[in-house]
């Protein structure tokens, strides 16, 4: 890889760096619980609901948890997978189940036996929902007398992989007016102004051979660098037998969008991944259940005020659920 000249942090950007005055962990000491199973395929007309009264349709694939009920319509159906055996079951018409800790119980109508299911699951997920409890910790910084309420230590993750199709980058936004220069490989360019979202910036990287590229964000203000990264990250531009794999695995989740984000993050595409999530919370914006493993790709990609919202939100969620 080429290397990349490594400029020092500013006096301005020094005085950013703050201390953590509290910490507040609000989740049970076992961690956010994981999904019991999913279902896949409605047809007809499905509901589910976390508490018997406020019922959701079933558009795509969706996750289920313990205590949650699914109904089905006089013409609707819909298959459950199991999360822990692999195993599915059909869901008839006219019928209603409950979620159980080791799968799903009748309430009427018909369910069919267990059956093979094909592929389709996340691998150790119990593990990764484990994992993902250290970032939902709501943290508070405080700011310096003087500096600006804005953060330029903006990072990139350390390894980062893409292709042409998954071909964007995305960073927290530094300070109002900042701009960004990245270094590709030695090649640097200006970031527009209009890859400034209300939220992030995204960039779309030009095309690039496969192989691997030193990469470099830099914080600029009024034309003068104000942070640039100790050392460059990684970016992979994935070759043909990489995509190869990575396409199959796609295919093998079907509409389950934590399926082709889970294969998208295993290969490092990760940006590609945190946009699978955003779709499924666009088709289920109620879900909170499934918010830690978003809250672990947006810490992932250096997301920290997104990370921080998106935390907050989950926090309030359960402080919700502990009192109701």
């Amino acid at each position: 890889m080429k290397s990349i000249t490594n400029g020092t942090l500013s006096l301005g950007a020094l005085g950013l760096i703050v201390s953590l005055i509290w910490s507040m962990p609000t989740l049970a000491a076992d961690g956010p619980r994981s999904p019991v199973g999913k279902l896949l395929d409605p047809e007809g007309g499905v509901e589910y609901s976390r508490d018997g009264e406020r019922w959701r349709p079933v558009t795509r694939a969706k996750y289920v948890f313990e205590g949650y009920q699914v109904r089905t319509g006089a013409s609707g159906g819909t298959s459950f997978v199991n999360q822990s055996t692999g195993l599915a079951q059909t869901i008839g018409a006219d019928s209603s189940v409950e979620v159980t800790a080791n799968g799903i119980q009748s309430k009427a109508g018909t369910i069919s036996d267990p059956f093979s299911a094909e592929g389709g699951l996340i691998t150790s997920l119990e593990n990764k929902f484990a994992s993902a409890q250290r970032y939902t910790t709501v943290r508070r910084a405080g700011v310096k007398p003087g500096e600006p309420n804005c953060e330029r230590r903006v990072r990139l993750p350390r390894q980062i992989s893409a292709s042409q199709e998954f071909n964007d980058l995305v960073w927290d936004i530094a300070c109002p007016g900042d701009q960004y220069r990245l270094t590709v490989g030695g090649e640097s360019v200006t970031v527009p102004k209009s890859a400034v979202g209300s939220d992030k910036v995204r960039y779309t990287l030009p095309d690039l051979t496969a192989g691997d590229y030193e990469l470099s964000l830099e914080v600029m203000s009024d034309g003068v660098v104000v942070y640039s990264p100790r050392r460059p990250s990684r970016l992979t531009i994935l070759d043909e037998a990489a995509l190869g794999a990575l396409q199959e695995r796609l295919l093998a989740s079907g509409d389950d969008l934590f399926a082709r984000a889970d294969a998208l993050s295993e290969q490092g595409v990760l940006v590609g991944a945190l946009d699978a999530q955003a779709e499924y919370f666009a088709a289920y914006p109620d879900d909170m259940d499934m918010k830690p493993l978003y809250i672990a790709q947006l810490q992932a990609l250096r997301l920290q005020t997104l990370r921080e919202a998106e935390a907050i939100k989950y926090n309030e969620y359960l402080a919700s659920e502990g009192g109701s």
